[in-house]
């Protein structure tokens, strides 16, 4: 697999939430919305969310109905390779599969754990898609209103880890992957939508696109320009807070550029891989472009861990 850029130096990471609130306040039960602005617009549900897909022009030779339905195909290819929620997808037949075995898979779970291993190893491991017995741990925690003992977290971190994570390709050109630890899973909350969007847009240009911008939740990607020749544009939505709301601020895509957003939700998510415990900044976005909109998704994910815990804007 061609490696992408990630020019992690130009990575932009900013606080999008105004004011900040104390650790311990109950966040917004959504993150924020990214809302683009067009005519020629697609949409529909995916991935638990929403997808909105705004065309520069009409697609030569296709009817607005034929090219949903393309978009419609690729969703769902995507989510029977990576939806935990569907028990016959590829990745939830992974994960009940037993150390040692060679599982084969799709290409598009494949090249997810391709790019999310490239990710991982950029962001010193605080992106990691096996982050999921850490996740339900926790999950349990918060509805039983009580923190897992250290002894709790040793056992679930001892399940977590890339590195027991292998993936090869046969022979006959087909994909396998398996994992050297018991109880490994693969979770693709933090990449996959961003992996929907490079996808979507790349099968519209195949169908002769000439400009669309993707925003599928809160990872957008635009390829080529509007109608007249200027660029996207997004309006960010604010979280809600005690003080404002609304638009908060435009954002300019230029051909190829991505965008996407992680809440920090204090003391619940995300959940750092590296001392299986959640992060316990202030409530803030963090905003990271890519080249990718999966790059962007994962390095916004791993910005949100790392980031320090008091933060400005």
């Amino acid at each position: 697999m061609k490696r992408p850029v990630l020019c992690i130096a130009l990575l932009l990471m900013q606080v999008l939430c105004g004011p900040q609130r104390a650790a311990g306040t109950e966040p917004p039960a959504v993150p924020p919305t990214v809302v683009e602005r067009g005519e020629r617009v697609i949409a529909g549900p995916a991935m638990g969310t929403t997808y909105r897909i705004t065309l520069a022009s009409p697609v030569p030779g296709m009817s607005r109905g034929e090219v949903h339905r393309e978009m419609e195909a690729v969703l769902a290819r995507i989510d029977a390779a990576a939806s935990t929620w569907r028990p016959d997808s590829d990745v939830s037949l992974f994960n009940r599969s037993p150390a040692g075995e060679w599982v084969p898979i799709s290409t598009d779970l494949a090249t997810l754990v391709e790019i999310a291993r490239i990710a991982h190893d950029e962001t010193n491991g605080c992106f990691d898609i096996t982050v999921g017995p850490l996740l339900d741990l926790w999950s349990n925690a918060e509805q039983s209103g009580t923190k897992p003992p250290q002894a709790a977290i040793d056992a679930a971190m001892a399940k977590v880890g890339m590195a027991a994570l292998e993936l090869r390709h046969t022979p006959s050109g087909t994909r396998e992957l398996r994992k050297t630890r018991t109880g490994l899973t693969v979770t693709l909350s933090g990449i996959g939508p961003g992996y929907a969007v490079d996808r979507l847009g790349e099968r519209l240009s195949q169908l002769g696109s000439a400009g669309h911008l993707v925003v599928l939740g809160g990872e957008a990607r635009a390829w080529g320009t509007r109608a007249d020749g200027r660029p996207w544009e997004l309006s960010i939505m604010r979280l809600p807070n005690d003080s404002a709301d609304g638009v908060s601020s435009s954002l300019t895509l230029a051909a190829g550029e991505a965008v996407a957003f992680s809440t920090i939700h204090p003391g619940r998510s995300p959940i750092d891989p590296r001392t299986g415990k959640p992060v316990d900044h202030a409530m803030a976005t963090v905003m990271a472009r890519g080249q990718t909109c999966a790059i962007a998704d994962a390095l916004a994910v791993a910005a949100a861990i790392s980031m320090p815990e008091r933060t400005t804007h």
